[in-house]
């Protein structure tokens, strides 16, 4: 792709948050951003992740 010179790609807008902040998480995201020193989204986010099911990898029964 050919640009002319000074001009910037287009970029797409961040996403903004998913979901709004329960209050039981908001108030433990508030605690956490004060102690250490991030903003309360993303402290939220963090928090969110770490209540997140995860996946695991299944085997399947076969012998080697």
């Amino acid at each position: 792709m050919i640009r002319v010179m000074g001009k910037k790609a287009k970029r797409k807008p961040k996403q903004a948050i998913e979901a709004p902040i329960d209050r039981e998480i908001g108030a433990e995201a508030a605690y956490y951003a004060r102690k250490c020193g991030i903003t309360i989204d993303e402290a939220a986010r963090i928090i969110r992740e770490a209540h997140s099911p995860k996946l695991s990898i299944v085997r399947n029964n076969k012998p080697r």
